[in-house]
């Protein structure tokens, strides 16, 4: 799904680190794709996904609040929000491009909550 995120912050030393704000919900992330430059303070379309190195690891939330939830000092989030078959809508709508929700069927329109190890960002064409 396509979002209108605000650039706040780009690191120095590492070239693909972004930190966005969409919708109110700020995170920092991986530039996998971007096709032009990008300058903070400047709003662009996205898509957003995530990284998993090893298995996920899905289960059925324990309160009832959605987002992003960073988890230390490295890339990790833990994301929580109503899973659908393709995506997991967490206040903003993350794709599952790798078709890591297909054991978790059976949680689907449920709130559900999983930890990934990077958030993807994909600068689409303005």
């Amino acid at each position: 799904m396509k979002h209108f995120a605000m650039v706040k912050k780009l690191d120095p030393s590492i070239e693909e680190e972004v930190t966005l704000d969409i919708q109110g919900i700020e995170f920092t992330g991986f530039a996998t794709i971007c096709p032009y430059e990008i300058e903070v303070g400047n709003m662009y379309p996205v898509t957003i996904g995530f990284t998993i190195l090893d298995d996920i690891i899905m289960n059925e939330a324990k309160d009832q609040r959605i987002g992003l939830e960073y988890l230390d000092s490295g890339y990790r989030y833990c994301i929580k929000g109503v899973l659908n078959e393709t995506s997991i809508d967490a206040g903003i709508i993350i794709e599952d491009v790798e078709d890591c929700f297909k054991d978790y069927r059976y949680l689907i329109n449920k709130l559900v909550e999983f930890q990934v190890d990077r958030m993807n960002i994909e600068f689409l064409q303005k």
